[in-house]
């Protein structure tokens, strides 16, 4: 990874910060169950869409029911706020401590595909909302994660901010924003061998620095400010 110390720490949000798949796929089931519709989803399923816009995630996991209808969408949406609201999701561990400790030496941000809802119940349920410096997701701007991040290095003067993230969508929105992408293997996407474990010795070339839990990549951006 570049010996430059960065500007700003920007997070994905599923996958990254933290897992809330159980209580999507929990509220999915609801509302097709209570549509009569003969189709159910898996808490691994959700997870494989993580980083997808709502739409898109809908079409892929039930393309079997045709394109989704208003009524299908709106039920879908309401039932997985109504469980999410009330369970929120897991934070991956590490997350907690780690941003507190990050928040004390560099501006934190959140960009994530969800809709705007669901980042505000991260926010809220999370406890962490006093740790970011900002925020941004689809469902609130409409746009694609790259220009979001591209808006986000122009908004706030960044020269060398990093992003985290867990899937190959992640790393091609952090490219295309001139961002330092690291990897969070531990979790819904993988790179393959474009992934490299090595995340002190990397200094560029073909290869994604990884790390394998929150606490390894926070323990990097500590170590550099002492």
């Amino acid at each position: 990874m570049r010996n430059v110390r960065p500007d700003a720490l920007v997070f994905d949000l599923d996958g990254t910060l933290w897992d809330a798949a159980a209580a999507s796929a929990e509220g999915w089931n609801h509302a097709l169950e209570e549509l009569g519709m003969p189709a159910r989803v898996s808490v691994d399923e959700i997870r494989s869409v993580s980083g997808t816009p709502f739409e898109g995630c809908v079409a892929i996991l039930l393309s079997k029911l045709g394109p989704p209808s208003d009524r299908l969408l709106r039920s879908l949406e309401a039932h997985e706020r109504a469980v999410l609201e009330e369970t929120g999701g897991a934070l991956y561990p590490g997350v907690a401590e780690g941003l507190q400790l990050l928040a004390e030496v560099h501006p934190l941000y959140v960009v994530s595909n969800c809709p705007d809802w669901y980042l505000k119940a991260f926010l809220r349920s999370s406890g962490l909302r006093d740790r970011f410096t900002g925020w941004d997701c689809h469902g609130a701007s409409g746009l694609p994660k790259a220009v979001m991040l591209q808006n986000l290095m122009r908004r706030c003067v960044l020269q060398a901010a990093v992003y985290l993230g867990d899937t190959q969508g992640d790393q091609e929105a952090a490219a295309a924003a001139g961002m330092t992408f690291v990897h969070a293997r531990y979790g819904f996407g993988d790179l393959g061998e474009d992934c490299d474990p090595t995340v002190r010795g990397h200094t560029g070339g073909s290869q994604v620095p990884a790390v394998d839990s929150f606490t390894e990549f926070a323990g990097l951006f500590l170590a550099d400010t002492e």
